[in-house]
């Protein structure tokens, strides 16, 4: 028979668990390699202090420190600001269907988000365009008429559902009427401010929608869309006027800052301009030329485009969705590594026998006869205490690789652009190999080599021996789990975030193209 090699596991279902560059490496076999080295030279120096020892508790404890205060800071900033991020968004009104984060919230609207949804609508406007899109609320007998006695009957009630007060909102529309009197007949009730018919609510509104549209750079963008084809080419509303210049001049004396929507909407209309201007992003421009539909005459303009808009397109593309992809399988095998050595390490402490019941083979020096200097340890036990040491570690490690993994995929998924989602990915790297930092740069060479060229422990494996007996399907199998996790996790941000903001938000809501 051929001699077999000693790291060869013969087929059996065995671990061969050998000496990594890391602090938990260290700490694993620092100890038992110590101490026989000591026993071995220098018995007498087995009562006094052994500061290696000391340096694998002091650089244990400064690894776990360092990546709990990382991850924790990033986990208020990424996990915790993306909640809020999302309330901040939306929110469920009552009886509505799940929305970004599911749940469905009681009592009044706090006016803490930007969007809302009732019944399967989703609505990002303003809230005093939320209050007046909704003729049927207000004109409560139904005779086509809005009267001041209605909106107080039903103050507190659209108040507690809008956030704005409703007779507020009355007041505005009835000063934006009287803005133009010169163009229209007012009726006596719209002058003593007693009613608002149906026909001059119509009427109004569209000012109050184009209010909507939030700053006067959008109105290049109406232009282009064709907002103002028709009054352009018929002449059939004077305060859009029938010339390029009469149309942006009557939609920047609305959005312009100090503008009829500024001056007369209430304090809500500023506070959600404010928070949708924030979520757009910077501006970029690009020119075009618009074609008046009548006279055919052409004027050179600036559309305007935001950053987070363009963001959320790129997020789509199938290019940046494979690029974005990659790196999260990569950071997802690289936790699968963490949890791999883990379970490794837990296996040695729960298969190797007590180094009492070994006695002076507990751990084994062999030395190189053509070397003296060259010493290599094989340990064959472990002491109880340093045993229950490396649980406890294992434990501590393996909560903090849960919650890199969470972080780290949820720092990475929000990403929308190529060259932060590899920053992002650099940095994760980092925080997860602290404790490689720390042994290459902590430590002195010869410790680091006697703890480094020790035999790897051969253990054999708990689980399913049938599984155990076939490694490389183990490999193919969590290979496959983690392109498939990757899979879901892509699609599951793809639809429930991305296309849901980018669709509903940058274009319905917050105007942001």
């Amino acid at each position: 028979m051929q001699p077999v090699d000693g790291d060869d596991t013969g087929g059996q279902p065995v671990f061969l668990v050998a000496p990594a560059e890391n602090v938990y490496s260290y700490f694993m076999f620092i100890g038992p390699t110590e101490h026989k080295r000591r026993k071995a030279r220098n018995p007498e120096l087995l009562n006094e202090t052994n500061w290696d020892i000391v340096m694998g508790y002091i650089l244990v404890g400064l690894n776990v420190f360092m990546q709990t205060v990382l991850l924790y800071l990033i986990f208020e900033e990424i996990i915790v600001g993306n909640v809020e991020w999302q309330n901040g968004i939306i929110k469920l009104s009552k009886g509505g269907g799940p929305g970004l984060l599911g749940g469905q919230p009681e009592g009044c609207n706090d006016g803490g988000s930007l969007c809302f949804m009732e019944e399967g609508q989703y609505s990002c406007a303003p809230p005093s365009v939320q209050l007046t899109g909704r003729w049927s609320e207000l004109d409560t007998d139904g005779d086509g008429i809005w009267t001041r006695d209605e909106v107080i009957a039903k103050q507190e009630e659209l108040k507690c559902k809008y956030v704005v007060d409703p007779v507020v909102v009355f007041d505005v529309l009835l000063s934006m009427l009287r803005e133009r009197e010169k163009l229209l007949w007012l009726h006596p009730k719209i002058l003593d401010g007693s009613a608002i018919h149906l026909p001059y609510f119509t009427y109004i509104m569209a000012d109050v929608i184009m209010c909507g549209y939030r700053s006067e750079d959008m109105c290049s963008n109406l232009l282009q869309r064709g907002y103002f084809h028709a009054p352009l080419k018929y002449g059939t509303a004077p305060r859009v006027g029938t010339t390029i210049d009469s149309a942006l001049r009557y939609c920047k004396n609305l959005l312009s800052p100090g503008g009829m929507c500024e001056r007369n909407l209430p304090s809500t209309y500023a506070v959600w301009k404010t928070s949708s201007t924030v979520e757009c992003g910077s501006p970029t421009y690009e020119t075009f030329k618009y074609e008046h539909p009548a006279s055919g005459a052409k004027k050179s303009l600036l559309a305007v485009d935001y950053a987070s808009r363009q963001e959320y397109e790129l997020a789509q593309d199938w290019k940046f969705q494979a690029f974005k992809g990659i790196v999260i399988f990569l950071w997802l095998l690289l936790i699968s590594c963490d949890f791999r050595r883990i379970i490794m390490f837990l296996t040695v402490c729960g298969r190797l026998p007590n180094a009492n019941l070994l006695g002076e083979d507990a751990v084994i020096m062999e030395q190189d006869p053509s070397d003296p200097e060259d010493v290599r340890f094989r340990i064959e036990g472990l002491e109880t205490h340093h045993r229950w040491s490396m649980i406890a570690l294992m434990a501590i490690r393996f909560v903090l690789a849960c919650i890199l993994l969470v972080v780290g995929v949820s720092y990475l998924i929000k990403t929308n652009a190529y060259a932060d989602i590899l920053m992002n990915g650099v940095s994760l790297g980092f925080i997860a190999e602290i404790s490689e930092v720390l042994f290459a740069l902590a430590l002195r060479e010869e410790v680091k080599d006697q703890t480094e060229d020790i035999k790897a422990i051969k253990v054999e494996m708990y689980g399913i021996d049938w599984l155990n007996r076939r490694p490389a399907l183990i490999d193919t199998l969590v290979v496959i789990a983690l392109i498939i996790a990757t899979y879901f996790v892509m699609q599951w941000q793809l639809t429930s975030i991305v296309v849901w903001f980018w669709h509903k938000a940058m274009h319905q809501g917050f105007q942001c193209h």
